[in-house]
């Protein structure tokens, strides 16, 4: 039977099959729905409001279907039984205020030559320059993230994230890779990353009164299998034959040809790769790590997302690798995870063996989940709490606080329902908790790994760049804690921030640096783990707290930093 659903404030009208998802149906209408869990239930962020007519909950519902307002359904979860009329939620546009800070901190970026940007030249009616701008994007494979450039001064005017809508068809690059090769599934990835951009994109030159003509340059940086899926290209042999690469760089190309939605003219550079799991963002992070830095010392590169990617480098030499660290560290898949914004637990404190909980939440309300931040604190103080063992397993019965048995797990939770903005609790689980061990072990066995493979050992670095989304309140000092990182003083460390958007970024601006970016990916070795019969062994000792060689870790937690927020 064929139902008629109408959605606002679009106000579009759309035909359905009786029994589809709301989530199904508002995708193939191309509409952006959240859908960071993969459509589990468990993220919490397809929420949308029924106006008229009713749905069917499916079985097996999450608590995040529990204590929505009156009216309110996750999409994921609902199948249409008749006509409805539906009202969606805003586009969910995170904004990322440590970029700025970021820059300035890592490079110094004089303003652009007018013949460097990558730009489309275009005059204006009486012969001078019109106003142009330009993009640099991320293309993570659970994050977004574009930043809207004034090419005159490069200024940049604002930077914007948003979920890789590709999630819900797998939460990392090998399952969108097996996806992928089901008829109609490739045009499916593409099309779901097209309209990631499309939608954050809108967003930004609304919010500045632009044009799409006005914007015309842009530089994309991404991971191998990303940029493939981008193009609509086969990645299945990256997973097939890792040793082969159809493509690792190419000339600028018209962003009608890739229909992205600026000037039809303008030019857009892919920034290149180095192997089948280390991509231009990699070859993108590694530039803005290293200026300013020459001669360098012995310094070790962590860009820490759904896939871990690590580079050890010299003065002259530079060899790097990925691992499968799963996207657990930016909250996708666990119960009560969430990206870095407003309402996330950044950090915790944990004491009176477990009574006692301080969060400090970002924005400074009420907790609604936990970042990556908050995950590495809190794994960190349950350990050093003795409430989870080596193993993550809980030390505590159930008749502790705040301890409690959910859908046949072991739960502790952070935050009671009344605590919380969401109105359901967060807490934490021993799957959670496995799934954040196995993310670190991957990281730390890959760097040990690497080291090894040219003769040295963590003693031997001098400086640690870590890149990713953490958020500028990542704590070191418990990420060694947990065994993420090497044992190392804490000033050996340096954020970095999101480096794969800030190598778009300076490529986009200079052709000095697109030289560059050129440069690196052709010096770079490619060491490609699932050919090293020694990691697997490094893996494993890497899956206790904070390893099962305890020689590797000598010293002791360090203090815990202050917060805000108590429960």
């Amino acid at each position: 039977m064929t139902i008629s659903i109408t959605v606002q404030p679009q106000d579009i009208d759309i035909k359905a099959n009786e029994g589809e998802t709301l989530s199904e149906i508002l995708q193939g209408a191309g509409l952006s729905i959240d859908l960071a869990c993969g459509g589990q239930g468990i993220c919490g962020g397809c929420e949308v409001q029924v106006l008229e007519g009713q749905v069917k909950l499916s079985s097996g519902d999450s608590p995040k279907t529990h204590d929505l307002p009156e009216g309110h359904v996750l999409a994921c979860r609902s199948q249409v039984t008749g006509p409805l009329t539906l009202r969606l939620p805003e586009v969910k546009v995170d904004r990322e205020p440590d970029f700025t800070s970021s820059l300035q901190t890592t490079v110094e970026v004089s303003p652009p030559h007018p013949r460097s940007p990558l730009s489309l030249k275009i005059n204006g009616s009486e012969g001078s320059p019109s106003p142009r701008y330009g993009l640099a994007c991320d293309i993570g494979t659970t994050t977004v993230a574009l930043a809207l450039v004034d090419l005159a001064d490069g200024k940049v005017m604002e930077v914007a994230s948003s979920y890789n809508q590709q999630i819900e068809c797998g939460s990392d690059i090998i399952s969108r890779i097996i996806y992928s090769v089901k008829p109609g599934h490739l045009q499916e990835l593409r099309e779901r990353i097209l309209h990631t951009i499309d939608d954050l994109l809108k967003a930004l030159l609304h919010r500045h009164g632009l044009a799409p003509e006005q914007v015309t340059g842009a530089v994309l940086s991404g991971n191998t299998t990303m940029v493939h899926l981008y193009l609509g290209l086969d990645a299945d042999y990256i997973r097939a034959n890792p040793e082969t690469l159809k493509i690792s760089s190419m000339p600028p190309m018209k962003a009608g040809e890739l229909a992205l939605a600026i000037h039809s003219e303008a030019p857009v550079l892919l920034t290149p790769a180095v192997g089948s799991y280390v991509g231009g963002d990699i070859t993108s992070g590694v530039m803005a790590a290293r200026r300013g830095k020459d001669p360098m010392e012995v310094e070790l590169f962590i860009d820490i997302g759904t896939n871990g990617e690590l580079v050890v480098m010299g003065e002259d030499w530079m060899i790097g690798c990925a691992c499968s660290a799963g996207p657990a560290f930016e909250g996708v898949g666990l119960s009560c995870g969430m990206k870095a914004s407003d309402g996330a637990i950044e950090a915790v404190t944990i004491g009176e063996a477990g009574r006692r909980v301080e969060l400090q939440v970002i924005g400074g309300g009420k907790p609604k989940g936990l970042c990556g931040s908050g995950l590495i604190e809190l794994l960190a103080e349950l350990f050093t709490s003795g409430l989870i063992d080596r193993a993550g397993k809980f030390q505590v019965d159930d008749t502790h606080p705040r301890v409690r048995e959910l859908d046949g797990r072991t739960t502790f939770t952070l935050a009671k329902a009344e605590q919380t903005d969401i109105g359901s609790p967060v807490y934490i689980t021993e799957h959670d908790i496995a799934n954040l061990i196995r993310a670190k072990a991957a990281i730390f066995s890959a760097c040990r790994l690497l080291l090894t493979n040219v003769g040295l050992s963590t003693e031997d670095l001098h400086r640690i760049h870590v890149a990713g989304g953490f958020g500028s309140h990542l704590n070191i000092t418990k990420a060694v804690t947990i065994g993420l990182f090497p044992d190392l003083s804490p000033d050996k460390f340096h954020y970095l921030g999101n480096t794969s958007l800030i190598g778009a970024y300076l490529a986009l601006l200079s052709s000095d640096h697109r030289k560059e970016l050129e440069r690196l990916a052709r010096a770079m070795t490619y060491v490609d783990l699932s050919y090293e019969p020694g990691y697997m062994d490094q893996y494993t000792g890497a899956l206790f707290l904070p390893h099962t060689d305890a020689s590797l870790f000598p010293s002791h937690p360090g203090s815990v930093k202050t917060t805000d927020h108590q429960t």
